[in-house]
């Protein structure tokens, strides 16, 4: 026996067997392991069973005649009573809609005053006041003179 043949059939593999719907090759292997498997044959047996009783207790039911304005009368009202839902629903829903409107109203304010603001210039290292950023001192910057005054054009 092998080690395959230790192993049973699964549901799966039994309900394909059951209902013939195995390749050439699989059906050869489950018809292989159930020559040596008394379990797996009697658990297609089984199977076999439930499908045959199944197929003899299948018949069609008619549905009472007092069942249909039942079923008419919930599904006609049924339009009517999500109307009255939503009817007694209308005042919440407008002081909703309120309430996301004022909401977005004052986001997009904020987000518009502080995108406006004039953004502030960075000052020029080396000034007095001005601290190094980050990582170390500003390399030093040797005094200029100033600048010489140029006349005034006529």
């Amino acid at each position: 026996m092998s080690a395959r043949e230790d192993v049973h059939l699964t549901d799966a593999q039994v309900s394909d067997y059951t209902d013939a719907v195995l390749d050439a090759a699989a059906r050869a292997d489950v018809e292989r392991h159930l020559a040596s498997c008394s379990q797996c044959r009697d658990a297609i047996e089984e199977t076999r069973a439930v499908v045959t009783l199944a197929q003899r207790r299948r018949f069609s039911v008619a549905a009472p005649a007092e069942l249909w304005p039942l079923v008419a009368s919930t599904t006609i009202h049924l339009a009517a009573v999500r109307r009255q839902v939503l009817a007694s629903m209308r005042g919440v829903l407008i002081v909703g809609a309120i309430a996301l409107v004022a909401a977005t109203a004052v986001v997009t304010w904020q987000v518009a005053r502080w995108t406006s603001r004039p953004s502030v210039a960075a000052p020029k290292m080396g000034t007095p006041g001005v601290h190094a950023p980050s990582g170390g001192h500003p390399a030093r910057i040797a005094p200029q003179a100033p600048n010489a005054p140029t006349p005034p054009r006529p």
